[in-house]
């Protein structure tokens, strides 16, 4: 064999049994594969001993896994390892010794994580120490967080206030010995131990790393740099280290509309404008701490939605946004601009301000000087200030509503008042209401001779009529809470077509979704409800053929499954007709929709169309009504029903009425069934669309 082959060879095998040491010697400035055990430390200094949750050093991933050198989440005054729902952190912190008050001096905190061991040392010296179910690892991809403790789709959560002077992070454990062998700014502890992966030392003024493993680092809001320390003020500061997000690229959506954008957040409430045959859905959202913006899609036919993103910021210094609604301005031929009002807290206050547009898109705040402040006379001057929804005013100018807190004499329950020129609004006497208490203003409209005001009470929206705008406005005496279970804050919508209603809906992780259109239906009584709306019609793309059970076995409430599985991330919609019960003592007929093994959810009707909602085995066993629905109208039997489905979400009508929108204790895993007292024909022409 020729030696310079087999001297290869021997090289080659050396290098393959080497790898993991020599990427992780030579190739540490660049990449790393997987950190699983790992130092966590840095000298820092608290601004106070009373602030927490806040995090001094965090990792985290994409999937919001993290691990962090935390202050006072769990118990007031001590350091602990913060961790994703706590699976890596000890809550038994009784013997932890509290931080002492007023120390003045840095202090080395450091966390190692040595297979399913976590030590916490406090200047080199055993702080803590127990044992956890499973280590993290984190791969490439992930972010470093200085000052905070976590990011991610509940926005920035857990602040530090203080100096931090030196961050590290090793790949692997360190000892009590190696800890105090360290000092800050200076490598001498470096000479029987390998270099950190990364490490800040703000001693150039600036956020940048040695090691640039996590991607670029910068400062976020007031964070800065003084002296060789990073300065953070518990309130919206920190340092994040991470490689820039890929392009955002919205996909079409339909049916229950979620907001994608990474500068947008979870949404909350909603309100659209219709122009020149686009629907502008805006949203209030909250990506960080409190609402904190208002972000935007769009739509042709009010069914597919693309999202544009974020269109408006709070100010400086605000605590938190408020909700708004659009409108044109009552000089639109001469100056073409659209309006919007927002609220703000700032100070002791809620205060309402705006802003205009030439296209509905792109939006230019307006100043202070037209900022709108409670009138006294009627209202309190730190009561509710928010979110005010228009109407034509006769003789030119619009009236508006709004959510506010009336001094008690004067009988009110929300704002009113008018502008002429759409920015420069009086507020009026507030209009006397009957039968409610206080509440939130949704949306007005006049819908035939008579004003509808949707109205948001105890978490569920009512209906209150009045004769005149000023009012007085009275509690319907009928159907008065047409929308609730879990969703919020109905608005009305404007279109040529007639009079529409949109709001969100709300999983049971808190995520908010745009629900689907609907329409506002008043029948000869003057009853408002919510129903189906035909542009909706829009979102049957493929028919589904559906194929009931041909023999129909058991009885009472137990669910019959379809031989179907549905898609339902993507969507489903299931319509046809059921029989109700011939009698109010008859078994309650309805549909079942399985979440989990032999476990779903179950809509109950009785013979008068009432429906039942909750958690219910497949057996028919274990129900629970968590949601009673009376919308006190008399329906045809048998009744068509309509069943709107999309991951926890659904969505259920009768003869084209809203029962309720619903939110399912899990994903729905596709299967849906029927619940027929075991007859073949309480159910027919079932038909189904992706």
């Amino acid at each position: 064999m020729d030696k310079r082959f087999l001297i290869g060879l021997l090289c080659a095998a050396g290098l393959f049994l080497g790898f993991d040491r020599l990427y992780a010697a030579d190739a540490r400035e660049k990449t790393f594969a997987i950190v699983t055990d790992k130092t966590l430390v840095a000298w820092v200094r608290l601004a106070n001993t009373k602030q927490r949750g806040g995090s001094v050093v965090t990792m985290i991933d994409n999937a919001e896994r993290f691990d962090g050198v935390v202050f006072g989440e769990v118990a007031p005054g001590k350091w602990m390892g913060g961790s994703d729902f706590f699976r890596r952190t000890s809550r038994d912190q009784k013997t932890w010794p509290a931080e002492p008050v007023g120390g003045g001096a840095f202090v080395q905190m450091a966390i190692t994580y040595r297979g399913n061991e976590v030590t916490i040392r406090r200047n080199a010296k055993r702080y803590a120490q127990y044992k956890i179910n499973a280590p993290q690892s984190f791969k490439p991809g992930c972010k470093v967080l200085i000052g905070l403790r976590y990011i991610g789709a509940q926005g920035e959560v857990g602040f530090l206030a203080g100096e931090i002077d030196d961050v590290r992070i090793y790949d692997r454990p360190l000892t009590g010995e190696q800890l105090a062998a360290l000092k800050p700014n200076r490598d001498d502890g470096h000479k029987a131990i390998a270099k950190p992966i990364a490490w800040w030392t703000f001693e150039d003024g600036s956020p940048d790393y040695a090691g640039k493993l996590f991607g670029p680092a910068r400062l976020v809001g007031n964070a800065r740099i003084a002296d060789g320390k990073l300065i953070l003020d518990g309130r919206d500061s920190y340092v994040i280290a991470s490689k820039p997000p890929p392009p955002f690229k919205p996909a079409i959506q339909s049916m229950f509309y979620k907001a994608q954008h990474p500068e947008t957040g979870n949404m909350w409430d909603t309100w659209l404008y219709l122009h020149d045959g686009t629907h502008h859905l805006y949203y209030l959202a909250n990506k960080g701490r409190g609402w904190n913006n208002i972000s935007m899609a769009s739509s042709k036919d009010g069914v597919h939605w693309l999202e544009i993103g974020r269109i408006l910021s709070k100010g400086p210094g605000v605590k938190w946004m408020g909700t708004g609604s659009t409108w044109k301005s009552p000089n639109y031929k001469t100056d073409g601009k659209f309006f919007m009002n927002f609220s703000e807290w700032k100070g002791p206050r809620q205060t309402i301000f705006f802003a205009e547009s030439t296209d509905l898109v792109h939006w230019k705040r307006l100043g202070d000087e037209f900022e709108f402040k409670q009138d006294e006379r009627w209202y309190k001057p730190r009561g509710r200030w928010d979110c005010i929804w228009t109407i034509a005013r006769p003789g030119g100018g619009l009236y508006g509503y709004w959510t506010a807190t009336p001094k008690e004499e004067t009988g009110g329950r929300f704002g009113f008042g008018e502008t002429l020129d759409g920015v420069r609004w009086k507020a009026l006497k507030p209009p006397k209401v009957h039968g409610v208490g206080g509440g939130e203003v949704g949306a007005v409209e006049k819908i035939g001779a008579k004003y509808y005001m949707m109205f948001g009470n105890h978490g569920r929206m009512v209906t209150l009529t009045a004769d005149k705008p000023e009012g007085p406005f009275h509690a319907a005496k009928k159907n008065m809470s047409f929308l609730s279970g879990h969703t919020y804050f109905s608005r009305f919508f404007r279109t040529p077509s007639g009079v529409l209603g949109n709001h969100h809906s709300i999983a049971r992780n808190r995520r908010v979704s745009f629900a689907p259109l609907k329409t506002a239906v008043v029948d000869k009584e003057g009853v408002m409800r919510l129903g189906w709306w035909k542009g909706n019609e829009k979102m049957k793309h493929k028919r589904i053929t559906v194929k009931p059970p041909a023999v129909v076995k058991g009885g009472g409430t137990a669910a019959v499954m379809l031989d179907n599985v549905f898609d339902s991330k993507v969507g489903v919609i299931l319509e046809g007709a059921i029989r109700l019960p011939g009698e109010d003592s008859s078994p309650r007929r309805g549909v079942y929709v399985e979440w989990g093994k032999g476990k779903g959810s179950a809509i109950l009707l009785d013979a008068a169309g009432r429906a039942e909602l909750g958690p219910m085995n497949a057996d028919g066993s274990g129900f629970k009504a968590e949601k009673k629905v009376d919308r006190q109208m008399t329906f045809a039997n048998p009744a068509r029903f309509r069943l709107l489905l999309k991951g926890s979400l659904l969505e259920f009508y009768l003869n084209d009425i809203l029962i309720e929108c619903f939110s399912l204790p899990g994903e729905a895993t596709g299967r849906i069934g029927l619940i027929c007292e075991g007859k073949t024909d309480a159910f027919a022409d079932l038909k189904a669309w992706r």
